[in-house]
């Protein structure tokens, strides 16, 4: 007798491990020891960089999951349009938040271009993991920013890397 083959089962199957596959990638940190700057990129240069003022930056390569890196974003953007819809809502907040507007404002546009620079490691598209992924389960490591609760990574904080050079 022949094994019944399902074709949606396989289907399901193939595209549950490609949304929870990890994508590999990096960060790469960047300080100036003449300016004092950190800043990063996700641009590799194996011969070193030559920062605008013309000294060779200090380069940190930091291993990253692109897709949890990405995750994290987008539920850090999901947070702040969340803040913006609960402050148009609040008649306080209207009267009083005109620098929390623009803080809100700032912190989603670093957020999208962080997303872009993610994009542009891999050369597939992009998605969450699924809303059930624990980021702590899976050993990445976060800190909570505060007022605002968003998620940051350890990736994601490269001056301290370079805090004892400061």
């Amino acid at each position: 007798m022949s094994k019944v083959i399902n074709f949606a089962e396989r289907l399901a199957d193939r595209k549950a491990k490609k949304e929870s596959r990890k994508i590999e990638g990096w960060l790469i940190w960047l300080h100036c020891p003449q300016c004092n700057t950190i800043e990063y990129t996700e641009m590799r240069m194996p011969g070193g960089r030559i920062h605008k003022c013309g000294t060779l930056v200090e380069e940190e390569e930091i291993p990253i999951d692109i897709r949890a890196e990405f995750t994290i974003s987008q539920r850090n953007v999901d947070k702040l349009d969340k803040l913006k819809e609960k402050q148009k809502s609040s008649k306080v907040m209207k009267f009083v938040g005109g620098g929390m507007k623009s803080l809100i404002k700032q912190l989603r546009t670093r957020e999208e271009e962080y997303q872009k620079r993610l994009q542009n490691m891999t050369s597939e598209h992009l998605s969450n993991y699924p809303e059930q992924w624990d980021p702590k389960a899976e050993g990445v490591e976060i800190t909570v920013s505060e007022p605002l609760g968003l998620e940051i990574t350890a990736a994601r904080q490269g001056h301290q890397l370079f805090t004892d050079k400061k």
